[in-house]
Parts: structure tokens; sequence; C-alpha cells
């Protein structure tokens, strides 16, 4: 609003500062703003160069030809008039209000009819707009650009260069719900680029860990199975089975931190764990056994491939906390032990 009214404001002070005008140089530019009303734009470029070839300064001069060329849709002869304007000191001073946001919306609709043939330049003439007017609608218009810049980006396999165009996006003045998407859209650039690079260290282990069939090629996940001694005896203690199943809860979370570090390829600090979601694991199997002098429960889960690599990830850049196997396992270090079962694919 208050950029509308200082337009307003000008259009004023220039129709004030015409109808001042009454010789020399005042001639040209009172015949050359009716020629505008008239859409004469021929005429009216006539009528304004008169006017500059007796002062090449006058705003009035510069500015009626730079509404010529808007009139006629020659938006980026009317950007170099005006900022021409603006590289004179005392026209600047006087007319920064006025001509400031006519530049914003040249650079805004420049951009728009060029976005589909010449997006770099289309970027860069927002980009000024956002300068002058950090508010301005230029924020959406580029952000709906690098936005499918990104997107593209991203199916080129280009992931590292597609997470930077979601970053430049996030920054802008745009809706809270957009920036949410674009956080997201960044979120998956960034994982891919870290898989990327991670995958060399991964083929290191890979084939010794098909061999001992905790990794499945074709199904891109891990398999992991632990075991859990329980002493005691059932009849003894009614709550004998739910803290076997805890315990072998235990077993498995730290089988499954220890294969976390060993895809990582690094050693597991002592009681260091990382957190797993409970949706993303996945109960194989689990079994309580009775043996000769006590009992053995047996917990197996599976890990989509991306799922672990992501926990790799965290480890690599040091987020995790060291505690007690016990209470990483109360924390979702695995799943729930009233998790239904799910059905393994036999590595081969």
């Amino acid at each position: 609003m208050r950029w509308a009214i200082r337009w307003a404001l000008g259009v004023a002070l220039l129709a004030s500062s015409l109808a001042g005008c009454n010789s020399g140089g005042g001639e040209f530019i009172a015949k050359g703003r009716k020629a505008l009303r008239a859409n004469n734009y021929d005429a009216a470029h006539q009528a304004f160069d008169d006017a500059l070839k007796q002062d090449p300064e006058s705003y009035d001069g510069l500015w009626g030809k730079a509404e010529a060329y808007r009139g006629q849709a020659k938006l980026p002869d009317q950007q170099k008039l005006l900022e021409r304007i603006m590289t004179v000191p005392k026209l600047a001073e006087a007319y920064a209000g006025v001509v400031k946001p006519a530049l914003e919306e040249n650079y805004r609709k420049q951009a728009e009819t060029i976005l589909g043939t010449s997006p770099d330049k289309a970027e860069a003439l927002l980009r000024k707009a956002i300068e002058i007017n950090k508010r301005s609608e230029a924020n959406t218009t580029l952000s709906e650009l690098l936005t499918r810049d990104g997107n593209n980006l991203l199916k080129q396999a280009k992931y590292k260069e597609a997470s930077a165009r979601y970053a430049a996006a996030i920054e802008l003045r745009i809706a809270r719900k957009a920036r949410g998407e674009l956080q997201g859209k960044k979120e998956i650039a960034d994982f891919w680029a870290r898989k990327a690079d991670f995958m060399p260290r991964f083929e290191v282990v890979k084939n010794e860990l098909i061999e001992a069939k905790i990794y499945d090629d074709k199904a891109k996940a891990f398999f992991v199975t632990a075991e859990a001694e329980i002493e005691g005896d059932p009849k003894d203690d009614e709550n004998f089975e739910a803290n076997a199943e805890l315990d072998g809860l235990v077993a498995v979370t730290v089988a499954l931190n220890e294969l976390t570090w060993k895809v990582a390829g690094k050693e597991r600090p002592e009681n260091a764990s990382v957190a797993y979601d409970r949706a993303v694991v996945s109960v194989v199997s689990k079994n309580l056994e009775k043996r000769k002098k006590d009992h053995l429960f047996t917990y197996r889960v599976a890990v989509p491939a991306d799922a672990l690599f992501e926990k790799v990830f965290e480890v690599d850049e040091g987020k995790f906390e060291v505690k007690a196997p016990e209470a990483a396992a109360a924390d979702g270090g695995a799943p729930a032990p009233e998790e239904k079962p799910a059905e393994e694919k036999a590595p081969e």
C-alpha cells in the first residue's frame, strides 16, 4: 500500500510539474504528456526527446519517455531510463520514492515474461526487485523459480545443487506452509547427496553383510538378529515373559547399533546409541525358547536400507547419545514388543 501511495503521489507531482510548464522545454513536456494520454507513443517520444535536448537531466523528460516505453510494453527500455534517473544524484534524492517502485514493478514484470526462456536473467531481475522492496511479490515468483530448478536438479540426481536451490528459496519472504514444504524437499536432497557420497564406503562391507544374510540387496533391507539368555523360572515370576521380551529388545537394540557403526566404518563408543523410529523397524520374529538351565529370547527385526543409512549419517555428524542399552531401547531404539511381526524375504 505504501508503494501505491508513493506512486500516486509521484504521478500527481509530475502532473503539477507539467501544468507549470509554459515555455521552452516545458512546452515539449506538456506536448509529450498529452500524447501519452492519447496513447500516441511515437509523438510522446519525439516531444520528450526534444525536451531532453534542452536538458538531458530533465526528470519530466526522462520519466515521460519511461512511461511511453511502459505503455508500449518495452520494459527493458523503460528500465534503462528509470535507472538513468537514479544515477543523477539530485533526481535520485528528489524522486526515489516514485522511481524505485516503478523499477520494482519493471523488474518483476520483465522477469515474469522470460521465466521460461531466460531463467538466470529472470532470477537476477527478481533479486533486483527484492533489493528495492524486501516485501516485493518477487519473493513468491523467485521462490517458484528456485523450486522448479531444485525439482529438475533432483530428477537429474544433482542433489547438492538441488539442495542449494531449495535453501535459497527458503531464505525468501514466503508463506510458512511453502517454507515448510521447501524444507522437506531440501532434506530429501541432502539425504540423497550424503547417500551418493557414502555408497563407496558401504561397498567395503556390503558383500560381507550379504554373505552373513544381514543385508538383502534386492529387498534393500537389513535383517538383525539378537539373542538374550534369560535366567529364572516362569513359575516364580508372573512377569517373566514380559521381562524376557524386554531383555530381547535391549539385545536387538544393541545389535542394531553395532550394525550402524559397522556400516559407518567406525568403532562404536561404549554405550553410544542412535534411536530408530519405531515406524521403520519391523519385527520379523520373536521367540522365547526353553533350554535345559535357562531360556533364550530371540529377536529379529528388519530395517530399510535408507533408514539405516540415515542413522549412519547421524553417526558421521556425531549426532548420537551415550546411554545404557536399556535406556536406548526404552527411547525407541527398536520396535515396541506389541508390534505385529513382519514377513521376511529371505536373502538370496
